[in-house]
């Protein structure tokens, strides 16, 4: 073992490279997100952290719900897009062509192929360092098990190998 800068060893954390959408009205955003995580069995939530200044999460805050999408290993241009320009300015799910699907419980359509689909109503909303934690209330879920997850390792997107 050998002394490293803080940054190094967080960037061995593996987290899900998913991205997170909501919808109010006709306007539907996705970001994507990597810093998710499961935290609570009963109910069944999850955590994911996104930068104040997201524009999906104005759209959160104003639904009161979203979906978590886990992405496949071969989706990382729609990582790559999603992350990288802004809902306010650009269309993301038009501009990629993403297939969307109705989802179960929330009004927020989900992922038609993905990994999984969470599908959450906003349980709390936590600021925490530079970041916002969105705690999710997993209300309806669906999973595709032949496909491989994209990660995030060393800050980057990494398919899984």
């Amino acid at each position: 073992m050998r002394e490293a800068r803080v940054e190094e060893a967080l960037g061995l954390l593996v987290c899900p490279c998913a991205v997170i959408g909501a919808k109010r009205g006709e306007v539907h955003d996705l970001t994507t997100v990597a810093w998710v995580t499961q935290e609570s069995m009963d109910p069944p939530q999850i955590t994911v952290a996104l930068h104040p200044g997201r524009y999906v999460l104005e759209l959160i805050r104003q639904a009161g719900e979203f979906v978590l999408s886990l992405l496949a290993h071969d989706q990382e241009e729609i990582a790559g897009f999603c992350g990288s320009h802004s809902g306010r300015d650009t269309d993301k799910i038009k501009a990629l062509g993403i297939e969307l699907e109705p989802s179960k419980e929330v009004h927020t359509p989900r992922l038609k192929r993905a990994l999984a689909n969470l599908e959450c109503r906003v349980a709390g909303e936590y600021t925490s360092g530079d970041h916002v934690i969105v705690v999710g209330r997993v209300v309806a879920a669906n999973t595709d098990p032949d496909l491989k997850p994209l990660l995030f390792y060393r800050y980057r997107i990494t398919p899984w190998r």
